[in-house]
């Protein structure tokens, strides 16, 4: 009897994953179990990113590693997707030849026509790529959610109308395509059906969706749509971009029971002219303005931002006017990136090009400067009670089992974990922080979450 087993590896951000949980339920149709160990599956997808060279490096190493099974293993269909293959395209079957097939961005929905049944004969190793299209309108059932999807991602769009200069999104994943609200909210209340009670929007620029038609966005009336789903505790916003925050989304916010007083911003910068090369035009709102407005309209709102150093261009002198600029707005939190002159983009033709030591350690004296920050924010909450998502066994320890207050995203805010008292995988309990750290919280149980 053929192995039926299939394991997908997914790399990169968030809107991989929805993907690769699309090709996870082709893989089912065709009739394979999913595995979490490639070394017994006969099929192995690598959904790979593309966005920077580093993470080109390491999908790679991922599929050169993975290829092993091959020989030492039953795996007789290697399958390499996502944004890497959308940037290199048609150069992969020669740099790859370990792989069988190639699926770009826009492919996705065809690796159960692609690979064929178990028993199907091996096709010829074909690279199914073109400019990004494809934007999936099907129901949330054409995805494969994790084993306790309390909490999930929900792409609204695809794409990106934005035209940054350091930015290869727009070339790896198309031009802006929005779902329609209607698909959208049919996906959720299925979702809702499967057990999620933190929705968590995703999209290039959530703030965009539906801008590409000329009238403007459709955000709010997503929004409003979003809470007519009563199973929804929490509905976070990511990836909101600055000139998208109106005073509109901000009265809706401080308003409602379930959108969380949470926004996720990629500022970039804060030197207007750095902004301006960055983006092709100068920002609308100057970023303290922008941060100001934002804390005045939802008292208490947590505040997440990316920054890039060494932009060609930017001197000592502007990063410390950076520096100052995170010592003033005190994030909550803050993502930092170096500057990658990525082949294809503007960026990487400009002049004044920053070295890569002093990209380094600008980055690094940001890094150590939120660290104090965060620190100090987060022991203002010991002794303090919050409802928390519990996620379960906390990933070092099975003994101990972690979670998310509101005013922490799922993998990139750090987590709480529960020293004390029980509750069940999924559910929103109230806890008490007993002790903080850097960038993670302790905190035990106080109620069993039934009303919550």
């Amino acid at each position: 009897m053929p192995n039926r087993l299939a394991a997908i590896v997914s790399l990169g951000c968030a809107k991989n994953q929805v993907d690769s949980q699309i090709m996870a339920r082709q893989l089912l149709e065709l009739g394979y179990s999913l595995t979490e160990d490639p070394s017994l599956a006969s099929v192995i997808v690598v959904n790979t990113c593309g966005f920077l060279q580093s993470a080109v490096e390491e999908s790679i190493d991922s599929v050169l590693e993975l290829s092993r099974w091959k020989v030492e293993g039953p795996c007789s269909r290697l399958v390499v997707a996502g944004c890497m293959v959308q940037r290199y395209g048609h150069k992969l079957p020669e740099a790859l030849p370990e792989a069988d097939f190639f699926l770009g961005t826009s492919h996705v929905h065809r690796l159960k026509e692609l690979i064929g049944p178990a028993s199907a004969p091996r096709q010829p190793r074909p690279v199914l790529i073109s400019r990004p299209r494809y934007l999936s309108r099907e129901l949330g059932s054409c995805r494969v959610l994790d084993e306790n999807p309390a909490s999930v991602y929900l792409r609204i769009s695809d794409g990106c109308r934005n035209r940054c200069a350091f930015c290869m999104i727009p070339r790896l994943r198309g031009p802006l395509r929005s779902r329609p609200v209607s698909a959208i909210l049919e996906e959720a209340r299925w979702l809702a059906r499967e057990g999620a009670r933190e929705i968590n929007l995703i999209a290039q620029d959530i703030t965009a969706f539906g801008a590409e038609d000329g009238e403007g966005s459709r955000l709010i009336p997503l929004l409003k749509g979003l809470e007519s789903v009563e199973a929804f505790s929490w509905i976070r916003l990511l990836y909101a971009y600055p000139d998208g925050i109106t005073d509109e989304l901000l009265t809706l916010m401080r308003d409602s029971r379930q959108i969380l007083p949470y926004l996720d911003i990629p500022l970039q910068h804060c030197v207007p002219r750095i902004l301006g090369a960055m983006r092709g035009k100068l920002p609308i709102l100057e970023p303290d303005a922008l941060v100001d407005r934002i804390r005045s309209r939802i008292p208490g709102v947590t505040l997440r931002t990316t920054l890039m150093v060494g932009f060609p261009g930017e001197t000592a002198r502007d990063f410390e006017e950076l520096l100052a600029f995170v010592e003033r707005m005190r994030f909550d939190r803050l993502g930092v990136f170096s500057f990658s002159p990525e082949p294809g983009t503007r960026a990487a033709r400009l002049p004044d090009q920053v070295t890569e030591s002093d990209k380094e350690s600008r980055r690094l004296t940001v890094l150590a400067l939120q660290a104090e920050i965060s620190r100090e924010l987060l022991s203002r909450q010991v002794g303090r009670s919050f409802p928390a998502l519990i996620e379960g066994p906390h990933p070092e320890t099975d003994l101990l089992i972690a979670a998310r207050l509101q005013s922490q995203a799922p993998e990139v805010d750090g987590s709480v974990l529960i020293t004390g008292g029980t509750a069940a995988v999924g559910q929103i309990v109230q806890v008490k922080v007993t002790r903080s750290h850097v960038y993670d919280l302790e905190a035990e149980v106080i109620s069993d979450g039934g009303s919550l």
